[in-house]
Formats: structure tokens, C-alpha cells, sequence
């Protein structure tokens, strides 16, 4: 799964770069961030991940990747991110499902911590092709969503009748 992961995460930076918008790069950021920030932890703390209980170490990153992933969903002008913030927050639950439950099993953990990131690979790789296939369709769009209401004072003003 480890190579399955790093190969898929190459490849979508490349085409997150070449063929992405705002939207799509943020969320690769995301995605190697949490990768990168995984290695260095391992490293730092030169242990394998805890399944036994809680592990800080990748409940932060998790925490971190949804609230940004969210960000995303709500201001993006696509709906895969919103498919995407809510598989991180499967990995985000994991944990505190794991402090509730101290006989929740320890591939149940795992599974529920470490399979939603495959799931988010894959549909970020159908988000850029979704895009690119957009764009090529009708041309540029906006990568992000407006607000449909105004806030007030902000709209122009009527001019004056009589």
C-alpha cells in the first residue's frame, strides 16, 4: 500500500500542476503535507504508528488536513472536495472512536485511520480529470464559489427615482 500511495501522490502532483486549478493544488498540498509530516514523525520518534491506543501524532495532521479539506469544500466551484473532507473525517473519527472504545480492534483502527487516504487519492485523481475535462469542454471557470447574496452595503445602490 505504501508504494500504491507514494506512486499515486507523485502523480497527482504532476497533474494537480499541469492540469489543476486552485482548488486541486491546495488539496495536493494537503495531501503531501500529511505524507512528508508522517515520515518526518515516524522518524522523530523512531517508533511505528500506536494502535493500541490513541495516536497524537497522527490525530493533529488528520485534524489539520480536515479543516483545511472543508475549507476547500466549502469555497471550491466542485463537489469532489466535499467527497474528500468527509473520508478525512472517517480518519478523524477513527481516533476518537479509538479513545471511546478500548476494546475497538486494532485493524478496525487501522483500517478506519489509514483507508480513507487511499480513497482520497482516488478521488482527487478524478477531480483533476473532472476539471480538465470541464475546461476543455467550456472553456475557463471560476475556481471558486460566490457568494449569491451580498452582503448589505456592498451591492451597488439603485439610483434614485422622481
Amino acid at each position: 500500500m505504501w508504494i500504491f500511495s507514494t506512486v499515486t501522490t507523485l502523480l497527482l502532483v504532476a497533474a494537480a500542476l499541469r492540469w489543476g486549478a486552485g482548488p486541486e493544488r491546495i488539496c495536493v498540498a494537503v495531501i503531501i503535507a500529511t505524507n512528508v509530516g508522517d515520515h518526518i514523525y515516524h522518524f522523530v520518534v523512531a517508533r511505528d504508528a500506536i494502535y493500541t491506543s490513541v495516536d497524537i501524532g497522527h490525530l493533529v495532521p488528520d485534524l489539520f488536513a480536515a479543516a483545511i479539506f472543508t475549507g476547500v469544500a466549502l469555497r471550491a466551484n466542485r463537489v469532489y472536495p466535499l467527497w474528500i473532507s468527509a473520508f478525512q473525517f472517517v480518519s478523524v473519527i477513527s481516533h476518537f472512536v479509538r479513545e471511546v472504545d478500548g476494546h475497538m480492534g486494532i485493524l478496525a483502527y487501522a483500517m478506519m485511520n489509514y483507508m480513507p487516504a487511499n480513497f482520497i487519492l482516488l478521488i482527487m485523481a478524478g477531480g483533476i480529470w473532472a476539471h480538465a475535462r470541464r475546461e476543455r469542454r467550456y472553456g475557463p471557470y471560476r475556481q471558486w464559489r460566490t457568494s449569491s447574496n451580498p452582503l448589505p452595503g456592498t451591492s451597488p445602490k439603485s439610483p434614485p427615482t422622481g
